[in-house]
């Protein structure tokens, strides 16, 4: 113990005595860590500049991505003015108000064949009537990338046949199965702009440009008035989605990675040098010494506080967490006004526990890469716990802090509240939704008046055929009771037809209860004449007050398609039992219509058998609709089908009523 007391004071005064030595070890010293201190300074001036780009280049680029979002439903709603034919209807009157409603939109055109044949409004864009884009050099490849990827497709920027410079985005729309053409907006470069944004980001030190790459030549064009050589300069860049153009936010003043390094560098060995002298002299003035270190330690205190100043002021949400434990160290001030949680709450806090629990398994894997180097960073949009108790979405970007390339010991994470994003695109996906809801019903209502009127009509042309070559008044008297029973039927279509019309006006089906017996009895009555002929048998296992609840026009028709199919594909060497039956199965009611008929090779025509157009017999009378009719109006319901079926054995159809 003695010999240890005596060894520090010996090692200091060995230094002591060495004062030249002492000032050009400590010189050696400082000028090490000075230059990793510069080199980690530039390195992170250099990613603060490029968070700061991204930021801007992110917002303008969001409301650029949103506004051509929104033309996309300007032009489904354009889609949508076409009849079944393919002809459109009150062009002028729909076009007038999808211009107005979208500002961004200056022209809407319908383009059947490719040929420009509806233009609102016509005045100012006579140029492009009757132009066709497939001859066009200039606008084919934009058009043929449209048809490729299935989707709107925004080419440009272009110069524009009635003047300017603009987007041209081209729907491809399908008529029957078959391109019938596109709908298309066009938006004028000004307009685009005005609405991304560009003019009110802080452009002190950047600037933005736009360019796409000539399709012919592969050359880049810029369409924006700034400098256009990004050999030497920094800038940052998003590809626009559905698009060929790209866009950059660019710095004005490009940090050169060496000059600040070698200044430094300069610097510290200037430091390093008055250091190692002022060494030597301290050691011989200690008092001299103790004062310096006093100014040295006030100085540490007052860059301290400087950067507490800075965490807790932020305009953006802010913390550190332990690496391994994922629990909160610091937090700045946005960041716990953003939860809700006071800062000590936030450190008793793992991220973990704020995180929603089908996202937290995302998240720790995430950190587990970061602690083994296997990542450098991680952006990730996940809902977020408040104090309240509800869910907030953030964007979260985390970073490990390493220290001498070790492992992490604390991430920093970066918060930013996009609930107010995440909502706006949720509004737009059910606006989509009842667009096609709609679109759906309208064409369900088509095939209903198709098929069900024409078994009606069929039906009274029969009877009426019988009771012209009938001689008995007997009989007589009874096709004229079929016939009114028929015509009852038929009356009661048309109300039901008439419903499905209301219904597609609102958006909305009419479900009411139903007695599933009584629609069985009276497709029954429908198919009287096919019944009779194919001398069929039924067993029907449903209880006499069983109600469903369902729209009476598609119970109707369901129950009308798969009873009609049974007698229509019925096994030739044996007459056709069709079972009806109504059961449960876990807590659903399933309605079950099993035949003893020809049935369906499952493995050949299994994947198609419900499409539109698809038959699998020789039956002249197929159309390949009935089936398609049947699972439409089964899943409007949501409910869904499905089939079993062997050939020569028959078919068994179960309906899951929802």
């Amino acid at each position: 113990m003695k010999k240890e007391r005596e060894f520090w004071p010996d090692f200091i005064n060995w230094f002591a005595v060495r004062p030249n030595f002492s000032g050009f070890l400590l010189f050696f010293v400082l000028s090490i860590a000075i230059v990793t201190v510069s080199l980690l300074r530039n390195q992170i001036q250099r990613e603060k500049e490029q968070n700061e780009m991204n930021s801007i280049l992110t917002g303008v680029y969001q409301n650029i991505e949103q506004s051509l979002k929104n033309c996309y439903t300007t032009s489904v709603s354009l889609a949508l003015t076409l009849d079944n034919e393919g002809i459109p209807r009150n062009f002028n009157t729909i076009g007038k108000r999808l211009v107005d409603s979208n500002p961004i939109v200056s022209v809407v055109e319908l383009v059947p064949n490719g040929v420009i044949k509806y233009v609102y409004p016509l005045k100012g864009n006579e140029a492009v009537l009757n132009l066709n884009i497939f001859h066009s050099k200039e606008l084919k490849k934009g058009a043929k990338k449209a048809v490729e990827i299935n989707k709107i497709y925004f080419a440009g920027p272009l110069e524009l046949r009635q003047g300017g410079i603009g987007y041209v985005g081209r729907l491809p729309i399908y008529n029957n199965n078959k391109f019938w053409g596109f709908t298309a907006v066009v938006i004028k470069l000004e307009t685009l702009l005005k609405f991304s944004g560009i003019d009110a980001a802080d452009q002190s030190n950047y600037y933005f440009q736009l360019s796409k790459k000539d399709p012919y030549t592969s050359e880049e064009q810029f369409f924006l008035p700034t400098k256009t050589d990004l050999s030497n300069r920094y800038y940052v860049s998003k590809p626009i989605t559905d698009s060929d153009s790209v866009l950059y936010l660019i710095a004005k003043k490009q940090n050169i990675l060496y000059t600040p390094i070698l200044l430094s560098s300069i610097l510290c060995i200037t430091i390093a040098i008055l250091f190692g002298f002022l060494t030597a002299k301290l050691l011989r003035k200690p008092e001299e010494l103790r004062i310096l270190l006093k100014e040295q330690e006030t100085i540490l205190l007052k860059n301290e506080m400087k950067f507490k100043t800075i965490f807790d002021q932020a305009t953006i949400g802010f913390a550190i967490i332990d690496a391994q434990t994922g629990y909160f160290i610091d937090a700045n001030h946005k960041c716990c006004e953003m939860l809700g949680f006071p800062l000590d709450e936030m450190k008793e806090k793992s991220v973990k526990s704020i995180i929603h629990p089908d996202d937290v398994g995302k998240i720790l894997k995430n950190i587990k890469k970061l602690n083994n180097g296997k990542i450098a960073e991680f952006v990730s949009e996940k809902r977020s716990l408040t104090k309240t108790g509800k869910y907030i979405w953030v964007n979260l970007t985390v970073y490990p802090l390493k220290e001498n390339g070790d492992e992490p010991k604390s991430h920093i994470v970066f918060f930013k509240d996009i609930t107010t994003d995440k909502e706006s695109e949720e509004d737009l996906k059910i606006s989509l939704q009842l667009v096609t809801e709609q679109n759906k019903r309208l064409l369900n209502f088509s095939y209903i008046v198709s098929h069900n009127l024409r078994s009606h009509t069929s039906n009274i042309e029969a009877i009426i055929s019988l009771i012209e070559s009938t001689e008995s008044e007997e009989e007589r008297n009874e096709m004229m009771n079929l016939l009114k029973s028929v015509s009852n039927s038929l009356n009661e279509t048309m109300s039901h037809l008439n419903e499905v019309v209301n219904v597609n006006a609102n958006l909305s089906l009419v479900i009411a209860p139903l007695n599933l017996k009584e629609y069985i009895v009276k497709t029954q009555e429908v198919l009287y004449e096919q019944i009779e002929l194919s001398n069929a048998t039924f067993i029907i296992d449903v209880p006499e007050d069983a109600i469903i609840n369902y729209n009476s026009a598609y119970l109707e028709s369901i129950l009308y398609n798969l009873i009609s199919n049974a007698i229509r594909y019925r096994h030739p060497q044996r007459k056709p039992i069709i079972t009806i039956k109504l059961y449960k199965e876990s807590k659903k009611d399933v309605l079950e219509i099993a035949d003893n008929g020809i049935g369906i090779d499952m493995e050949k025509n299994g994947e198609k058998l419900f499409g539109m157009y698809k038959t699998f017999h020789t039956n002249s009378d197929a159309r390949g609709m009935g089936l398609f009719i049947t699972r439409n109006q089964i899943e409007t319901m949501g409910g869904k089908i499905t089939t079993n079926s062997t050939p020569d054995s028959g078919s068994t159809f179960k309906i899951y009523i929802k």
